[in-house]
Order: C-alpha cells, then sequence, then structure tokens
C-alpha cells in the first residue's frame, strides 16, 4: 500500500511538471502532432485522478473507458457542461477548495457551480497571465473594467465576471472601474471618466467588460452625453451576451464600429473572445485577421451535432474545449452548446 501511494505521488507530481512547462513551447506555438503528444499523457492521467468522483467514475464506467488507455484525444470522454448545473464534479478533498465559480446566468437559470483549490487558480492565472501577454506585451498597463468596483469585492459571489476581472487584472499595473451601482442598476461614474480622460491619448491601457453590458450600459450613455474618448492605443477585450445582441440585430461589425467611433480604440485591438467559466484560465481573443487562436494547455473539437464525431476543417458543429489546467474538478473535456468551425 505504501509503495501504491508514492507511485501516486510520482505521477501527480510529473503531471504538476507537465502543466508549469506547458508554456515553454510557446503561447500559440505547438502544432497538432506535438498537441497530441503533450496533452495526451497528461490528459490521460487526470482523468482517471477524475475517477474518485462518483459522477465521473459512473460516467466514464458506462462507456467502458480506461483512462489509461485512451489513444487519442479525441476519444477522451467529454462531459457536457451542463453537468456543472446539476452535479457536484470536484475531484480533491473539500477541504481543499477555496472557492465556488458560479457561471452568468438570470435568476431564473440554474447557474454552473465549479469547485476552485489553490492548484487550479494558479494554473488558471499563469495561463491568462501569459495569453494576455502575447496581446498586450511584457510590461503592466493602466487596466479600465467596464464594471463596477463591487463585482471584484471578496464578500459578493465569485461569479464569472468576476473571475474574469481578477484574471485579467494580474497584468494591471492601475485599475479603473468605468461603471458604478446606482441601485439595481449600472451606469457610467463620470468621476472615472474623468480619470481616463486624463490619462493622455497615448498611454497604453486594456479594457475588458462583457459585450452585453458595454452595449446596453456604456453606449447609450457616451450618446446621450456625446463622449468620445481617444484611446488611440488601447487593447479592448470583450466577450458574452451574444444571444441578446444578436436578438437586436447587432453583429460583431457593428459592434466594433461603435466601439471605435465612441472610445477610439483601433478596430484591430476590439478583441472579441470566446471563454466560460467552467474553463476560466482559457480565453480565445480575435487575432489581426479576426480568427481566434489555441493556446498549448488547450485543444478545440468541432463535433457534428447528430452524431457527435469530430467533424472536417471547416464544417460547423459543437465546441467542445480540452484543457489541462483543472486539477479540482473534471474539466479536461467539456462538450459546450455553442457552434464554431476550424479554419485551419
Amino acid at each position: 500500500m505504501r509503495l501504491k501511494d508514492s507511485t501516486f505521488l510520482m505521477i501527480d507530481e510529473r503531471i504538476e511538471l507537465a502543466i508549469s512547462r506547458i508554456w515553454d513551447y510557446g503561447v500559440y506555438d505547438l502544432n497538432e502532432n506535438d498537441r497530441e503528444e503533450i496533452l495526451l499523457p497528461v490528459i490521460r492521467a487526470q482523468t482517471r485522478d477524475a475517477l474518485v468522483n462518483p459522477h465521473i467514475r459512473s460516467f466514464i464506467d458506462k462507456l467502458s473507458v480506461n483512462p489509461d488507455e485512451i489513444p487519442s484525444l479525441e476519444l477522451v470522454p467529454w462531459v457536457p457542461v451542463t453537468m456543472f448545473k446539476e452535479f457536484d464534479l470536484a475531484t480533491v478533498p473539500a477541504d481543499d477548495i477555496v472557492k465556488i465559480l458560479r457561471s452568468s446566468g438570470t435568476t431564473s437559470q440554474q447557474t454552473s457551480k465549479i469547485p476552485l483549490d489553490k492548484v487550479t487558480i494558479q494554473n488558471q492565472n499563469r495561463s491568462l497571465s501569459k495569453i494576455l501577454a502575447n496581446y498586450l506585451g511584457p510590461k503592466r498597463l493602466t487596466f479600465i473594467v467596464i464594471d463596477h468596483p463591487e463585482i471584484n469585492d471578496p464578500r459578493n459571489e465569485f461569479s464569472a465576471r468576476t473571475a474574469g476581472v481578477r484574471g485579467l487584472s494580474l497584468y494591471a499595473r492601475k485599475i479603473i472601474y468605468l461603471l458604478k451601482k446606482e441601485g439595481d442598476t449600472l451606469t457610467v461614474n463620470p468621476d472615472a471618466l474623468l480619470e481616463i480622460e486624463q490619462l493622455g491619448k497615448n498611454t497604453p491601457v486594456y479594457l475588458f467588460g462583457f459585450t452585453w453590458i458595454i452595449w446596453s450600459v456604456c453606449i447609450p450613455y457616451f450618446r446621450k452625453h456625446d463622449i468620445c474618448l481617444n484611446l488611440s492605443d488601447a487593447t479592448l477585450f470583450h466577450g458574452g451576451g451574444w444571444k441578446n445582441l444578436h436578438k437586436i440585430a447587432v453583429g460583431k461589425d457593428f459592434f466594433a464600429i461603435e466601439i471605435q467611433k465612441l472610445f477610439g480604440i483601433p478596430s484591430n485591438r476590439i478583441l472579441d473572445f470566446y471563454g466560460m467559466a467552467e474553463q476560466t484560465g482559457i480565453i480565445f481573443p480575435d487575432c489581426e485577421c479576426g480568427f481566434k487562436h489555441v493556446p498549448s494547455c488547450a485543444k478545440i473539437i468541432i463535433r457534428n451535432i447528430q452524431t457527435l464525431k469530430p467533424c472536417d476543417i471547416g464544417e460547423r458543429g459543437l465546441i467542445e474545449v480540452m484543457s489541462i489546467l483543472p486539477v479540482s474538478y473534471y474539466g479536461q473535456a467539456l462538450l459546450t452548446e455553442d457552434t464554431g468551425r476550424i479554419i485551419g
């Protein structure tokens, strides 16, 4: 028994070492053959470790899968992200959980619950720092949060918006919150606007906000008060809320035009990103050509909506996001409800 425990300890250390060294390959430099070779052994071991969770064990047993014999990343057992709304998918003891991240949702929706331990948070933070550095360079910059300060209050629920703000603030030299709360309503804070205007147009900054909040709160306020910032050396990261925007016929191009007009941010630095609470630590921002790239710690598989088999290049299907970052829950292979396609 002592030998078995020691063996598992060595394997765990090997996994941690592999995760810590993944960035030695560069943020976006892995080709698909190398990605398969490097990630597969780690995800095999993580899948085996996830069997301590009874829901995951039942799920994988029904598939008759031996984690140690998974032949490829495409055949790693995936779970639908909706499982986080119904089940506790923690894979570490309860005492190791330091935060429960809750996905965004209305009061009528059941939110996902993602258990986080210190190791998972460290992995996610390092990943975000590496991805951001690829877009912003090595220096810390002023960070403009298009949200209110209370979103980052540790006394409040740890939400997807909170995770986004905290994750991206790792790169910040200074933080300015553009919005404030008036009762239950969000509005622009004039004092924050003045502080931003005093930065000067050539001051490099970066901004982050949820797309729907930017559109429904900032844009109307800027129009009403005839505000046009001149953030010509800024980068905006925004994501989420596209379903609401599509309902009012606002697309990505029109959104970028309005942001460029009112914020003064160059169109090539208005970066929509794809990400989700269940895979915090991985964001997929646009490149200068408007495409999203997969970081070294992750893999994207597109699955046919009817058969769930992997799609060919260019074929649209459900997005599966794979990651080696989660340790405290089974997030190695998650099938989303979103659709996309791999360009190449």
